[in-house]
């Protein structure tokens, strides 16, 4: 039902390792043998992320549960501001006046006018480098003293971001050229002599501040961009702002500009409570955001219990995206998937909005349609297909046993993408009559009735699955209804659900 995912991934130090993602949707091959081709959940990164310093970047996420989209550029290197006027041509490559020497503080205290070549010394690098598809890099430093102003992102050139070993806590001299980028300051680096390390120690405790002082908007986020910075006992207010950010108290943003391509994204739920969160400052898509550079950045004090809902307030929209849950005395309607990875429930009333997908992942859940089981897990949207995201194998309880229930029967037509009930029976147990085949796809195991409702393999092996002719008809055809790729796709778990 909703949106694309968020965050929602891994985090080591405190928090639950490896993300719970489902695989039914964006799977762009259905080819349940598992030999996927396009947008699989094991696909690699595809976000960008944001702007920080330079490059539009096409990393995709490895992590096995969200393909997720290019947010924000990250940075570019064409930085040049139309309103300024070009300087000459300096030995770095980068045009403006050359200043020389001058300090972070003068830099975002506005005392050096942008697209000027400075060099800063004895700064201390802050965060690891998060390089994008094209090599380049992004890094953060901050004046040794600290505080207010201290702090600025630096852009790496390729040669520089593959020839100089960023590490926090090194201490470097750096000339390059200062930029805002998107409204970012950043000293864009393109000589691999431009950056000297000087020294090495420990990376500066970060400054305590509150929330609401640097969220966006925030009376010192301009003071602190840049900024390792901290906050402490928050709690999580919107677990899925987008697909890179979640907020905390006072609408900050906390961003995984550098977790993300480390596969050390956090699990964050609704009211989750963070002992402490801590990383450089950034300025993104017009919002100040704090960027852990790890998993340690990130302590968690507590992650609310589930409570207990129906399939029906979940999926009528009363629960909230990321929320915790625990749904019981669902009746099972389907075995696991061909990649044993979930399976679908449906509340024993039946009717509209009383099914909803299962993701177990590679948790081992014995099930079998007509099972009485109680879940629980995390509410999702995962690519707008409603599930059940759970993180381990004994949160599926078996109480009982049963026959599974009797599919619903209904027009093609209401239940295709758009269809005035698609919504209604997304995750039920369904029946379609005398249906048409429209169009088949064989690279991806599934084709398209006439009405526009899509037929995949989600239960067999490719070996199994016999696709048919364009123009043949069937009686019925019978499976439990998911939405994946923009389309509404019924997945018959047997030969028997396939009627001629």
């Amino acid at each position: 039902m909703l949106r694309p995912r968020a965050l929602i991934p891994s985090v080591t130090v405190g928090l639950v390792l490896g993300a719970v993602a489902c695989n039914l949707t964006p799977d762009a091959t259905t080819d349940s043998d598992g030999d996927e081709t396009a947008a699989n959940t094991d696909a690699t990164d595809t976000t960008g992320d944001e702007p920080t310093t330079s490059g539009p970047t096409t990393d995709s996420p490895p992590t096995t549960t969200n393909p997720a989209t290019t947010d924000e550029p990250e940075t570019s290197t064409e930085t040049t501001n139309p309103e300024t006027t070009e300087g000459p041509t300096t030995e770095t490559g980068t045009t403006g006046p050359d200043l020389g020497e001058v300090t972070i503080y003068d830099i975002q205290g506005g005392k050096v006018p942008e697209n000027s070549v400075v060099t800063v010394k004895g700064v201390v690098i802050t965060s690891p480098s998060r390089v994008n598809n094209d090599g380049e890099g992004t890094m953060f430093v901050q004046d040794p003293m600290g505080g207010e102003l201290s702090g600025i992102a630096v852009f790496l050139a390729p040669e520089v971001a593959m020839g100089f070993g960023v590490k926090p806590g090194v201490v470097v001299d750096l000339t390059g050229e200062y930029t805002e980028f998107f409204g970012e300051s950043q000293l864009k680096v393109t000589a691999i002599d431009d950056l000297v390390q000087v020294g090495e120690g420990e990376p500066p405790a970060p400054a305590v501040v509150p929330a609401a002082d640097v969220a966006t908007g925030g009376a010192k986020a301009e003071a602190y961009e840049g900024v390792l910075v901290q906050v402490e006992n928050v709690t999580v207010t919107n677990p899925a702002v987008d697909m890179s950010d979640f907020e905390v108290d006072d609408a900050l943003r906390i961003n995984d500009f550098f977790l993300f391509p480390q596969m050390e994204e956090p699990v964050v739920v609704n009211g989750q409570v963070f002992t402490s969160i801590a990383g450089p400052l950034r300025f993104s898509f017009d919002d100040h955001k704090i960027a852990p550079r790890a998993a340690a950045d990130l302590v968690v004090d507590a992650i609310p219990p589930a409570e207990e809902y129906t399939i029906y307030e979940i999926q009528e929209g009363m629960v909230a995206v990321q929320t915790p849950v625990l749904v019981k005395g669902a009746i099972v309607t389907s075995p696991p998937t061909f990649k044993k990875d979930g399976f679908f429930i449906q509340d024993a009333m039946g009717g509209e909005y009383s099914g909803i997908y299962v993701y177990v992942g590679a948790n081992a859940v014995d099930v079998k349609p007509g099972d009485i089981v109680d879940v629980e897990g995390v509410y999702d949207e995962y690519y707008d297909n409603s599930q059940i995201e759970v993180s381990d194998a004994m949160k599926v309880t078996v109480t009982g046993m049963g026959a599974a229930p009797a599919p619903e029967i209904v027009d093609a037509a209401d239940v295709t993408a758009g269809g005035p009930l698609q919504e209604q029976y997304e995750g039920v147990l369904v029946t379609v009559e005398n249906v048409t085949v429209a169009a088949v796809n064989a690279m991806f195991g599934e084709y398209e009735l006439t009405d526009g409702l899509f037929v995949d393999d989600l239960f067999f092996a490719k070996a199994d699955w016999v696709l048919p002719m364009v123009a043949d008809t069937f009686t019925s055809l019978t499976g439990p209804l998911a939405f994946s790729f923009d389309e509404a796709k019924l997945s018959p778990r047997s030969t028997a659900d396939i009627v001629e």
